[in-house]
């Protein structure tokens, strides 16, 4: 047989029996490097692969097996595990195969729908570049249980968190951690709070007994109840949202921008000197209370910042929406 028809049996390409490769061994290069003498072999086995081919390369379906033992399964394009796929772990005590993985994969990485199983619990829903990514599920060994947006392998986003007790968390997360406006449904006691968040602990808010609507249903067991104190602020409203505004500034406002103490001092004098006998402004004194600052806004602007606002005729704003809205309109004092 001629060197071209040997290389065009060699060739692989369409469905083939197992293929093994082989690896560099990097003991046998330490030793030739530090001169010792040594009776290993250059190259040892690695993987091993089943399944087809298209020009010498993985293409379509097929089982890899690793040189640690680990298996994927499932579809090739260029080399590259890509399509469905379904990846098993092996672990070192008793040497069994475990799933790990099984869903979509783009360019040898975690990318689409799949399921995860890990040490942590059992996770379903977006990947993307190997990690969480977007609106997914996570079942927890703990028996928490959480369900919303995840980004780059983190809870961050919109989520609602279910404890093993029983109670629950709605709101927003950041780095794994609970921040921003969130409510915490204290079912055992028939309590709720609402409020802003930061770093995962609550910073200013409203404790209150759940509402008919709020409670869970009634074949829940009720363990403790108690009733809350009648106590109650001169304006509650306007200590609320200046607490929520201090919150929100402390987190570096929108797009990182900060007020000084000074800036904040001027834009509550000024809110404070509009404001209602609940702490409220209307929106239809909005732009002269903007303008009130100094800040001057271009004719149809106004417009533009009411429809983005959502805000309609007769509405109100708190004191901290207020300084959320001079943050756009300004870009930061």
């Amino acid at each position: 047989m001629g060197s071209k028809a040997r290389f065009e049996a060699a060739s692989k390409t369409g469905p083939r029996k197992t293929v093994f490769s082989m690896v560099p061994n990097q003991q046998y290069f330490t030793d030739k490097k530090l001169n010792n003498p040594t009776t290993a072999f250059s190259h040892v086995p690695g993987g091993k692969y089943k399944g087809d081919w298209y020009d010498n390369k993985k293409e379509g379906f097929g089982t890899l097996t690793y040189s640690n033992g680990d298996v994927y399964e499932g579809e090739f394009r260029a080399d590259k595990r890509e399509g469905k796929g379904t990846f098993y772990k092996k672990h070192k005590k008793g040497g069994k195969l475990k799933k790990q993985y099984a869903g979509d994969w783009v360019a040898d990485k975690r990318e689409g729908r799949g399921v995860c199983l890990s040490v942590r619990g059992r996770y379903e829903g977006s990947w993307a570049n190997n990690k969480q990514n977007g609106a997914g599920k996570m079942v927890y060994e703990d028996g928490e249980v959480y369900e919303g947006e995840w980004e780059n392998g983190v809870r961050s986003g919109m989520g609602v968190l279910l404890l093993a007790s029983g109670d629950k968390y709605e709101g927003m997360y950041r780095d794994d951690k609970k921040e921003g406006p969130g409510r915490f449904y204290y079912y055992s006691t028939s309590k709720i709070y609402e409020g802003e968040w930061l770093d995962g602990t609550p910073k200013c808010g409203e404790f209150r007994a759940l509402g008919p609507s709020e409670a869970r249903s009634a074949d829940t067991p009720n363990t403790e109840t108690f009733n809350l104190p009648s106590l109650t602020l001169r304006e509650p409203q306007a200590v609320l949202s200046g607490a929520v505004a201090e919150v929100r500034q402390s987190k570096g406002g929108q797009g990182g921008s900060r007020f000084s103490d000074e800036d904040l001092g001027q834009i509550r004098l000024a809110f404070e000197a509009f404001q209602d006998e609940e702490g409220l402004v209307g929106v239809d004194r909005l732009g002269e209370l903007i303008g009130s600052l100094g800040i001057g806004m271009e004719e149809g602007q106004m417009e533009l910042l009411l429809e983005h606002l959502g805000a309609e005729e007769g509405d109100d704003i708190s004191y901290a929406e207020f300084v959320d809205i001079v943050v756009v309109v300004s870009g930061g004092v």
